[in-house]
């Protein structure tokens, strides 16, 4: 008799089912409008034992992720690469890799200043993305305890 295993947005959604209700609500809302912005990306999923990181990216590495949304239970922010141009000093943190934006509602990815870091992500990533195209969802990494050194406060 074979188990089968659950599928990855199965696995997704328990692992969200942990975050407190309105936190779930921004990323339901936030998820499919990142899916649209990077048409036939692969939206890995890293589950920590304080936060889940969902990253889009053309590959399945995540260090060559275009954007990545690290879900807090008080918190959602958007990553953005390091050298991506900020001119208006949206992007906050000190970073080797990455800096963020934290979203307080999904309508800031469809206009305003996030928009346009999310549009300059795309640009800047220099990778040409169909018009269309599923996103292929891939969970990477299942926390089985917490990490070390982690505080749960973020």
């Amino acid at each position: 008799m074979t188990v089968r295993q659950p599928t990855p947005g199965a696995q997704f959604s328990g692992f969200l089912s942990r975050f407190p209700p309105g936190t779930i609500a921004l990323v339901k809302r936030c998820l499919p409008k990142l899916r649209r912005a990077f048409p036939g990306s692969c939206q890995l999923v890293y589950d920590y034992s304080n936060s889940l990181v969902v990253a889009f990216g053309m590959s399945d590495r995540g260090y060559e992720a275009i954007v990545a949304l690290a879900i807090f239970p008080r918190r959602v922010l958007l990553y953005f690469d390091k050298s991506l141009p900020d001119p208006k000093g949206l992007l906050e943190g000190s970073g080797t890799k990455v800096r963020s934006v934290a979203l307080q509602s999904a309508s800031e990815l469809d206009h305003g200043d996030i928009h346009a870091l999310l549009k300059a992500a795309k640009k800047h990533s220099g990778v040409a993305f169909p018009r269309t195209g599923s996103v292929r969802m891939i969970i990477k990494s299942e926390s089985k305890k917490g990490r070390p050194g982690r505080s749960a406060r973020a």
